[in-house]
């Protein structure tokens, strides 16, 4: 039973259509009182990988469904795949969504929703999995529709990978799961280009302008970060860095970028942050030798007192007397460094120290609050086979194994990296951490996992296990904190794991995914979501029914 709730008080970065993101189609239904959005995902970085990984999770991308009159959201859902079509039913209360996209290596994949707009209740309509790629209401009983070929091998002679189906049902209204089974082939169809997101935009600001309000993108909040004066920073897509007031939900500063804003680190007096910024990921290929930008920002007034540059992709890792370092995320198969640059906060030459190549699920492993910059290292012949928690010294340079990754080494499996958080408690100093584990069967329900482990000999001392990926963790003396891609926050005891509370996250009754988390003081939370937002939020203990 859980012990506390968080409850949204703020929402920071709050707007219209922030509930899909990027937005990349739009459907307007035939009274012209709906509106219909399909989303997108914001890009990935060399930090962690964030994808929602189980078949049996809803996915990410984003649909939803709002009153034209004032923009309210009525319905959201998620797929698996981007959307790439919107039609609504020309008499009944019905929205059909194709959802699909190649997946890089053999198979188009996708799905059919249709969307019951006087109930909210969604059903998969295909038998199949495929990739729906358009769609359209020929009259009332018909359903004109574009499916991608299954797989390569099922690629034409004229090299078409699309397929065009009409069906004709008097039982729309009475959908059932997989109730369309491929019973022919379908036509070639040559026209499979994806939508323009640009289309879908301007419907947006359009609609937006002629309701007096105006509509600012924003992506993923990779990092927030509370300060003792209530203040909350934020880094997210195109944002290096931006800083809201304690009562207020107008932004006191922002720095943009044409980037992603990664990392946020603040400095022991408090007067200045360190903000990483990155391009996005495989925005040059996947070997490409894209810079990393730190700027070293002021936050008073959020004026770049100094910049640091790397030619290289990078994450930083930091120290809680202030050193930090950037590691080398490139992908380079002949190099394989990852070397380490230590950067002097007196504008010392950085010193630069080799640990082996960084894979992006493998090596990534940010923890707040450490006496050391610490960092995972492969042992083996491969970077990414037995990885032990290193620290390296600052300013030596001097590199120093605490302990493995793995702690059971009789499960077989093989452990990626995460988040975490040094604390020192009545238990002793710690090091608390999550992680997932791959078995060679992809990502399967149970191997997500958070740890608390003895600093710095890496003794377990307890274990939480999740279905789903964690992707923020902070701690304090009392709890542990963590964010999963499900939605899900989880409060820990941190003296023995213990739940305390269990809950998903809302935002006017529709799920957000929480990408980044702070402790903003003494039962205070801060959440980044996947759409832009800031959710500040307070911890209050439930009441017990005697």
């Amino acid at each position: 039973m859980s012990v506390f709730e968080a409850r949204v008080d703020r929402v920071l970065g709050a707007g219209p259509f922030r509930e899909i993101g990027r937005p990349r189609v739009t459907e307007i239904s035939p009274d012209e009182a709906l509106i219909a959005v399909g989303g997108a995902l914001g890009p990935q970085w060399h930090g962690p990988v964030i994808t929602g990984q189980l078949r049996s999770d809803p996915g990410w991308y984003p649909t939803a469904v709002y009153r034209s009159d004032d923009l309210t959201c009525l319905f959201q859902l998620t797929t698996h795949r981007p959307v790439n079509a919107l039609a609504f039913h020309p008499t009944l209360p019905l929205l059909a969504i194709g959802a699909g996209a190649y997946d890089g290596g053999w198979f188009y994949e996708g799905e059919l929703l249709l969307l019951d707009l006087s109930t909210g209740a969604t059903v998969s309509l295909l038998a199949d999995n495929r990739a729906v790629r358009r769609l359209a209401w020929r009259d009332q009983e018909t359903l004109d529709l574009v499916l991608a070929i299954p797989c390569d091998e099922d690629e034409g002679p004229s090299g078409t990978t699309s397929l065009a189906y009409s069906i004709r049902r008097n039982d729309w209204d009475r959908a059932t799961t997989g109730m369309l089974h491929r019973r022919h082939c379908g036509e070639p169809y040559v026209d499979a280009s994806e939508p323009d997101p640009a289309v879908a935009v301007a419907v947006i600001e359009r609609l937006c302008a002629e309701r007096g309000e105006a509509w600012m993108p924003r992506g993923g909040v990779w990092a927030v970060q509370a300060l003792a004066d209530g203040r909350i920073l934020a880094a997210l897509e195109g944002v290096t860095l931006e800083c809201w007031p304690t009562a207020s939900e107008e932004c006191a500063w922002r720095i943009p970028t044409d980037g992603i804003g990664c990392q946020v680190s603040t400095l022991p007096a408090g007067r200045t942050a360190l903000a990483l910024t990155r391009t996005p990921y495989g925005s040059g290929g996947r070997g490409a030798s894209d810079p990393t930008v730190v700027l070293e920002v002021d936050l008073d007034d959020g004026a770049v007192r100094a910049t640091h540059r790397v030619a290289f992709p990078a994450v930083m890792a930091s120290r809680a007397d202030g050193r930090w370092a950037l590691r080398n995320t490139g992908y380079d198969p002949a190099a394989m460094t990852g070397e380490v640059t230590l950067v002097d906060p007196d504008g010392a030459r950085p010193v630069t120290v080799q640990l082996g190549g960084y894979h992006q699920r493998n090596h990534y492993f940010e923890i707040r609050y450490a006496p050391d910059l610490l960092f995972l290292q492969g042992t083996g012949s491969e970077p990414h086979g037995d990885k032990w928690v290193v620290a390296v010294d600052a300013p030596q340079g001097r590199v120093r194994r605490l302990f493995p990754l793995e702690w059971d080494t009789s499960r077989g499996g093989h452990l990626f990296g995460g988040c975490g958080a040094y604390l020192d408690d009545r238990a002793g100093p710690a090091l608390v951490h999550t992680g997932t584990v791959h078995d060679y069967a992809g990502f399967l329900a149970g191997n997500a996992f958070v740890v608390r482990r003895a600093f710095p000999t890496g003794e377990p001392q307890w274990v939480f296990t999740a279905d789903r990926q964690p992707t923020a963790l902070d701690a304090d003396a009392d709890f542990v904190y963590v964010a999963f891609d499900s939605g899900e926050l989880v409060i820990l005891r941190a003296g023995d794991g213990a739940v305390q509370a269990r809950q998903h996250l809302r935002v006017n009754d529709h799920r957000v995914v929480p990408f980044s988390l702070a402790r903003a003081g003494e039962d205070r939370l801060v959440v980044g979501t996947l759409d832009g937002r800031v959710l500040d939020c307070s911890i209050a203990a439930l009441r017990r029914r005697e």
